[in-house]
């Protein structure tokens, strides 16, 4: 009779071993390898949620949604190779390069392994100095942000003016975090601009010349009704034509100027009596101020 013992015992132990290796190489992590070229690979394809998936930043939930809507709008980078791996205490260094709008760029980021999973966790945000001649933001990507520094995924990222619907002015800026990138946008008026204004000022024309008895401030309206009369009872107005806006964004001020308002005051005269007057201004003008704040223009009549 053979013995089959010690070769069963073999057989089971080999297969033990076979379990193991492939339980170890079905749950070990991913090489940092792996992980940074899925990062980059993430960055070419503007993928922003395989991106936050990934990283660690701590930033606070308003910095990340500016991260997010700014990519969303941007042009991603092409080719990325992973260049350099430089281990180091608490992260891994990774050097890369990606082609922007033409050009080459170094881009780098750090990794760290945390709960079994490597976290793009350090260095691999971009920064943006914006600023503008008219106004207190602008628009980079999707995203609305205030003159300044702005943090950034690495691409390629229009920048205009705000608000967009009366400035016009765009650029375009490469933003890689080899280097600190800044630019600086010339805001011009767009053609429809003043068309813009007088669609805000036209209403509070309409509130200025609302039926009262008493003479409207800041509307631009003077009334000698004094003159004729020794109490005001009532004021009726007819616009003949509105006030027309010229616009003067270099020392932000508007003047609407050429309005025809027709003005009927009723009331007593001097004498005693009712008496109804009418009063012609062929040189009704309004004067203030422009504001361009966040994505609005705001109007101030003085």
């Amino acid at each position: 009779m053979k013995r089959r013992g010690p070769l069963i015992a073999l057989a089971v132990l080999v297969g033990v071993v076979l379990v193991g290796v492939l339980i170890w190489a079905l749950t070990r992590p991913p090489s940092v390898e792996d992980a940074a070229e899925d990062y980059l690979t993430a960055l070419a394809e503007g993928d922003y949620p395989a991106i936050a998936a990934m990283s660690d930043s701590g930033l606070d939930a308003s910095t990340e949604a500016t991260l997010a809507d700014a990519f969303a709008g941007a042009a991603y980078g092409t080719a990325p190779e992973v260049e350099e791996i430089t281990p180091s205490e608490g992260f891994t260094g990774v050097r890369s390069s990606m082609e922007f709008a033409g050009e080459r760029h170094t881009v780098f980021f750090g990794m760290a392994l945390r709960s079994g999973r490597w976290t793009v966790a350090t260095d691999y945000l971009a920064v943006l100095e914006v600023a503008t001649g008219i106004g207190d933001s602008v628009w980079v990507g999707d995203a609305l942000v205030p003159v300044g520094e702005v943090l950034l995924l690495p691409a390629v990222y229009p920048v205009s003016p705000a608000p967009r619907a009366v400035l016009d002015g765009g650029t375009e800026v490469v933003v890689s975090n080899e280097e600190p990138a800044s630019v600086a946008v010339d805001a011009t008026l767009t053609e429809n601009a003043a068309a813009q204004v007088q669609a805000q000022l036209d209403p509070y024309l309409d509130e200025c010349t609302a039926p009262g008895a008493v003479v409207p401030d800041a509307c631009g309206i003077r009334i000698p009704w004094a003159a004729d009369l020794a109490t005001l009872e009532n004021l009726t107005y007819r616009i003949e034509r509105r006030p027309a806006v010229a616009l003067a964004p270099a020392d932000g001020s508007f003047a609407a100027t050429g309005g025809v308002l027709v003005v009927t005051a009723t009331g007593t005269t001097h004498a005693g009596t009712a008496g109804e007057f009418t009063y012609r201004a062929d040189d009704w003008v309004l004067y203030g101020s422009i504001a361009f704040r966040g994505d609005e223009l705001v109007l101030a009549v003085r």
